[in-house]
């Protein structure tokens, strides 16, 4: 598991979980509606619903955000760190298989939240088998992260 090769979840899988660890451990369920209207009248109305109330321990919450910070102030993705907003996440590169054996395409991948002092946004970008020069998730991913976050 070291890798991560074994584990296969959904980008909206992952950015539920970077949204619980931003919100210091509590997993909320995703959702992208608040209400639907019609001619100005609420038809319905969608709750924020807790799916786990707390992850892991206080201190291990802690550790992963100064992990995942630590990611952008020195670790693969320091050349986004900007003086307008600081951000944490996780650079990924994976292999992808082809026919049974791994060959020359990657999966390159960014998760993170924002602003880091009070978290209001998670994004997950995933680059399947870039093909302009570099594959690694800080020289792929991670750009698109902060070009959307910029914004």
């Amino acid at each position: 598991m070291s890798v991560g090769y074994e584990l296969l979840i959904t980008p909206l899988q992952l950015a539920t979980f970077y949204n619980a660890v931003a919100n210091d451990g509590v997993m909320m369920k995703p959702y992208l509606v608040e209400e639907t209207q019609q001619h100005g009248k609420t038809l319905q109305k969608f709750e924020p619903v807790v799916l786990n109330e707390k992850l892991c321990s206080s201190k291990t919450i802690d550790q992963l955000h100064q992990c995942l910070l630590a990611v952008v102030d020195s670790g693969t993705a320091k050349h986004l760190k900007n003086d307008y907003y600081k951000f944490a996440g996780k650079t990924g590169t994976a292999q992808l298989l082809e026919n049974g054996v791994y060959g020359h395409n990657y999966l390159s991948s960014f998760a993170g939240y924002f602003p880091y002092d009070n978290p209001k946004y998670t994004i997950v970008i995933i680059i399947n088998s870039p093909s302009n020069g570099p594959f690694y998730g800080g020289a792929v991913a991670a750009p698109a992260f902060r070009e959307i976050a910029d914004k």
